[in-house]
């Protein structure tokens, strides 16, 4: 199954497959092009996320193929979402 990752400031998010990537992408954009606002989104295992976007936030969306058994796994073991956690 194809799964969307958002890095966004350092952190990364698996976003809910509810969740549509085009309105989220159009958000970020919206949020960026002013001095900053807030972004809602929906993420597996880890519930709904709000992010502040400012103009100078870096953003990447990644689809990854994960295996539906690794997906359910992350609601008992969610994954880690700050990257300077994986450096410990």
């Amino acid at each position: 199954m194809n799964i969307t990752k958002l890095q966004i400031d350092g952190q990364a998010f698996y976003l809910d497959e509810a969740q549509d990537v085009d309105v989220l992408q159009s958000q970020i954009v919206e949020a960026a092009s002013t001095s900053a606002a807030f972004v809602h989104f929906g993420t597996i295992a880890h519930g709904r996320v709000s992010v502040l976007v400012t103009p100078h936030l870096g953003v990447r969306f990644e689809v990854q193929e994960r295996t539906e058994e690794e997906v359910a796994e992350w609601e008992a073991h969610p994954p880690v979402i700050d990257s300077s956690m994986l450096e410990l």
